[in-house]
């Protein structure tokens, strides 16, 4: 299954959510999904612009292994494959994973919003620390138009989390060391080793 989306950080979320009330987007909600990577103990999957993750949302989970992206700048394109797993058996998923080379590299938890119109999906993630970015998943064309109705004053590209990190590092000029205690002390929560997928 190929995964096509394209993204962007973003400030003014009010005008956000009023432009796709607007173009007649239906809000799902609102839910925390809790993210673990699994990888090489110095991030090479990663790295290497893939991804094997497992995701916790609600009483759901699910495994994800994504491929690596295409070769443009405008959009995310890539395969992606899910599993379905229950949440009792995350800790055997990740003891197998771990002992096979890839144990928990980092994670990080966030607040997702959901709105959807025909088969197009818009997400705004809420970063603790680190700040909002703005999802759009789709067909190309659709994914197109929309960019520029939903967010006219916005760029839209293959953002990644470690960018959204590297903006904050240049904003407040803090190392991301200093970043993931500010992140502990306000959310309780161990980030684990974000130091190697940011740089």
């Amino acid at each position: 299954m190929n995964e096509i989306e394209t993204r962007t950080i973003i400030e003014n979320i009010d005008e956000i959510k009023n432009n796709l009330n607007e173009l007649g987007f239906i809000n799902k909600g609102k839910f925390i999904q809790h993210d673990i990577m699994l990888d090489t103990p110095n991030a090479e999957i990663f790295n290497s612009m893939r991804k094997l993750r497992i995701r916790i949302e609600n009483d759901k989970a699910e495994l994800t292994y994504k491929g690596k992206f295409e070769d443009r700048d405008d959009l995310a394109k890539r395969i992606e494959l899910n599993i379905n797993i229950d949440k009792s058996d995350i800790e055997k998923y990740i003891k197998i994973f771990s002992d096979i080379g890839y144990p928990v590299c980092f994670q990080i938890k966030k607040t997702r919003e959901l709105w959807e119109k025909d088969n197009i999906k818009v997400t705004i993630d809420n970063w603790p620390i680190v700040g909002n970015m703005l999802e759009i998943e789709g067909e190309e064309e659709q994914i197109k138009y929309y960019c520029k109705k939903i967010a006219p004053n916005y760029e839209f590209k293959n953002y990644l989390l470690k960018d959204l990190f590297k903006e904050k590092m240049k904003e407040t000029g803090k190392s991301i060391e200093e970043l993931k205690v500010d992140y502990f002390n306000k959310t309780g929560f161990d980030l684990g080793k974000i130091e190697l997928i940011v740089g």
